[in-house]
């Protein structure tokens, strides 16, 4: 569990204040829990308390009233109570036990743990329920992705596990809204109020980052309603920063999701998404935050939410934000400022560029291509990952010779055209991972990039013949790679493969990668391409 700063009850009546106070002593002593306490902490957030308590925690509602969240009535914190338990289940189901309900005896506080099976119904002695807590297993603080991103690795293979899974559930969430409402634009400009009125005016970063954001939601609007009426909005987890993350017996959980307001959880994916990658980006693990992005993207499709992603991780931010202010942390609050602030600033700065990798199997394209997305803060989109998914198979899985006809080849890169042209529309680089043989396949990329106005370099990868009958044949013994190509179909595309034309090679940057591919992490590898890219030596406007 997270720590936070005290946040002072804000309670009216006098008797709820002093239920409230009954209820926080009793938890404090290790004698009101039915198993070894040990000794007790005690963490408070703006909306909840949660009491660690040997093995276990156990967290409650606070009686509390915000602008997005109305807590006084008992009856309202023991359904966001079993909301929890229930909401959760999908993505953190091992974390969550149900709901114990704290009652008086006496003078006594005690769980009643008779009725847990019915929680909110009166146990036979009529003891007076109190309140309610979420009953959930005990973890440690350093498996949060908030304490395991300080390390690379680590952080790193948590972004990737994180894809996998967001992007899974996203595709199976449900998408039959409770409310018509819930993610259109309408929604959104109500929610982005409360945020808005928390900048302040008079301080000219936070006037311009609201004209910014307010500019933002004006242009998306339609786009907004047009994603929420294709099915892009779903139930989703709803607040999914860093503590809300945690690697668990080799799993990776996502608890805590929004219970208390079915407009904060029924979302578009793109802003799930979008809080993820911002808190990444606030924790300064920006290459965690593309590294999510980019895998989540390849997995769903769904590049069109790069559209609308910006935006949702400004808002995300000032989420946060909020939230550090109503703790009194003014200098958290004002990072999360910072961290919008700096979105903003990136995505009015963006010249995005095409770069499409040329050369056959084996020549250290998708390796290389995957280091310089990196690097570059670039979309990748990739030939082999886009036909599994379509063909709706693992990466790893191989697919027989018909998904390879020249049609289906036509068709695959007629989808890579299609995606190219919206990560270059949102403001995002793209680099094209496929081997681009045939001239036509090339031509029509070359024709997007004039009709756009964006730079295009073709990285055309070279390597000896034997060292790429070697990696092929190497990849296919293996199989752990989204290619199916092996040595018949290298030898193929060399016989076939259609070599560049006086104009193409003007847009062409050679890279040797015959040798080591530790090689493509290093910027020396890929410094012509950065130099060209810096001073534009590269640009089909003026050409």
């Amino acid at each position: 569990m997270s720590r936070a700063h005290h946040v002072p009850f804000a309670l009216s009546g006098g008797k709820a204040r002093r239920d409230a106070r009954r209820v926080d002593r009793a938890l404090r002593r290790a004698g009101t829990y039915p198993h070894p306490a040990g000794r007790i902490r005690r963490i408070e957030t703006h909306l909840s308390v949660v009491f660690l308590a040997g093995r276990y925690a156990y967290k409650l509602f606070k009686p509390v009233k915000f602008d997005f969240a109305d807590l006084t009535r008992l009856a309202r914190r023991r359904r966001c109570a079993q909301a929890e338990c229930t909401l959760n289940r999908a993505l953190a189901g091992p974390l969550y036990l149900g709901v114990w309900p704290l009652v008086a005896r006496r003078r006594r506080c005690v769980f009643d743990t008779a009725s847990t099976a019915h929680a909110g119904r009166r146990h036979a002695s009529h003891a007076r329920v109190l309140e309610y807590a979420v009953r959930m297993r005990r973890f440690d603080a350093g498996a949060m992705l908030s304490a395991r991103c300080t390390r690379r690795g680590d952080g790193l293979a948590d972004a990737d596990a994180l894809a996998a899974r967001l992007a899974h559930y996203h595709l199976h969430a449900p998408r039959r809204a409770p409310r018509a409402r819930y993610g259109s634009a309408a929604s959104v400009t109500a929610q982005w109020r409360p945020l808005a009125d928390a900048l302040d005016p008079a301080v000219p970063a936070e006037a311009a980052l609201r004209a910014w954001c307010e500019a933002e939601l004006t242009r998306l609007a339609p786009q907004l309603d047009e994603r929420r009426a294709n099915g892009f909005v779903r139930a989703c987890h709803g607040d999914l920063h860093l503590d809300n993350l945690i690697r668990w017996r080799n799993r990776l959980l996502m608890f805590d999701c929004i219970e208390f307001d079915d407009a904060l959880r029924w979302i578009d994916v793109a802003s799930d998404l979008a809080f993820a990658v911002m808190d990444f980006i606030a924790h300064g693990r920006e290459d965690c935050a593309h590294r999510l992005l980019d895998a989540w993207l390849a997995a769903t499709g769904d590049y069109a939410a790069l559209r609308v992603l910006p935006f949702y991780t400004a808002w995300r931010a000032l989420v946060r934000a909020l939230v550090a202010r109503l703790r009194g942390d003014a200098a958290e609050s004002a990072r999360y400022r910072r961290v919008a602030a700096g979105v903003a600033a990136r995505m009015s700065d963006a010249r995005p560029s095409l770069l499409l990798c040329h050369g056959v199997s084996g020549s250290g394209k998708s390796l290389a291509s995957r280091a310089l997305a990196q690097r570059l803060g670039a979309i990748r989109l990739s030939s082999d990952a886009e036909r599994k998914r379509l063909a709706g198979v693992p990466d790893a899985a191989r697919l027989p010779a018909c998904a390879y006809t020249a049609g289906q080849v036509d068709a695959i890169y007629s989808g890579l055209l299609a995606h190219a042209q919206t990560v270059l529309e949102s403001g995002y680089t793209a680099i094209v991972d496929a081997t681009f043989l045939r001239e036509r396949n090339r031509s029509a990329f070359i024709a997007l990039a004039h009709r756009l106005g964006v730079r295009i370099v073709l990285l055309d990868f070279r390597a000896d013949r034997a060292t790429l009958f070697a990696r092929v044949e190497s990849r296919a013994a293996l199989g752990r790679d989204a290619s199916d190509a092996g040595p018949a179909v290298l030898a193929d595309q060399l016989a076939r493969a259609e070599p560049l034309s006086a104009t193409e090679r003007a847009l062409a940057i050679r890279f040797d990668t015959g040798g080591d591919p530790t090689a493509y992490e290093t910027e020396a590898f890929w410094t012509p391409l950065l130099d060209a890219l810096a001073h534009r030596r590269i640009d089909p406007v003026n050409r």
